[in-house]
């Protein structure tokens, strides 16, 4: 699940969040999803939540709520002490061999202007992914998000042999026009916790889903609440196997907070 930040492609496009996830800059870099035809070179230099040379965003444009949710929100302002998330990564499913890893966001210090700085490790071993040190210094944000969603945008890429550019352009699409939020709740360590969540269906209506009709119903949440540290409880993708009845699911992959410690613990 190795991956980069891209373009969204239009003013609707998440913008003005510093979730930029980067290739290693070597020489020749070359990236291949969970296996699979290694990402060109215009796939490694894109960039997640910036606008195109030409895209601008007009003076009265507002985004939506669920935009504001994942790209737009301060998930860090709940954070008042240096502390350390950590999230477990769970892959199953029929169509392919699942695994589960690892992420840890550790928050170094607070700035003044309410930003954070930190470190953060994506994954492990061969699957570990490359943080840049600019990619977590004065964020707002949570940036387990941008790259959950640039790795799934890939791997969609991957299964289905194309097509990421539509991929990224029906989740932009999606979260704009059909993406619902609601109230949630949820436990975390015991404790009972209220927060909200946000779905969406981004190809259900796609007009070519023909070409990937078999995974053309996946389904994404996010759960939220301003309670937990970080913002981010959970994100959910599953893609359903339409083949018979009571089939578990073609894959479905969850990243769920599972502890904050303070950084002296």
């Amino acid at each position: 699940m190795k991956f980069n930040t891209y373009i969204f492609l239009s003013i609707c496009t998440i913008a003005m969040i510093n979730l930029n996830v980067m290739a290693e800059e070597v020489k020749e870099t070359v990236v291949t999803p969970s296996g699979g035809t290694p990402l060109t070179e215009e796939e490694l230099e894109s960039r997640i939540g910036r606008f195109g040379d030409v895209d601008q965003i007009p003076e009265d444009f507002q985004f939506n709520q669920a935009e504001v949710k994942l790209w737009h929100a301060d998930h860090l302002a709940n954070i008042e002490e240096p502390v350390s998330l950590y999230y477990e990564f769970v892959k199953s499913g029929s169509f392919e061999e699942g695994f589960t890893d690892s992420v840890y966001l550790k928050i170094l210090e607070l700035n003044e202007d309410g930003s954070k700085n930190a470190m953060m490790e994506f994954f492990t071993a061969e699957k570990k992914q490359t943080v840049t040190p600019e990619n977590v210094t004065k964020i707002i944000g949570n940036p387990a998000i941008g790259i959950y969603m640039q790795g799934d945008v890939y791997e969609m890429n991957r299964i289905t042999d194309g097509h990421w550019r539509h991929f990224q352009k029906s989740i932009k699409i999606a979260l704009r026009n059909d993406a619902v939020v609601e109230p949630t709740s949820f436990k975390f360590n015991g404790k009972e916790y209220k927060g909200e969540k946000v779905y969406f269906s981004p190809f259900l209506k796609d007009p070519h889903r023909r070409d990937f009709e078999k995974f053309a119903d996946k389904y994404y949440e996010f759960i939220f609440s301003d309670d937990i540290p970080g913002s981010l409880y959970q994100i959910t993708t599953v893609i359903h196997d339409r083949s018979k009845e009571d089939a578990e699911p073609l894959i479905l992959e969850t990243l769920t907070l599972i502890d904050v410690k303070t950084n002296e613990s």
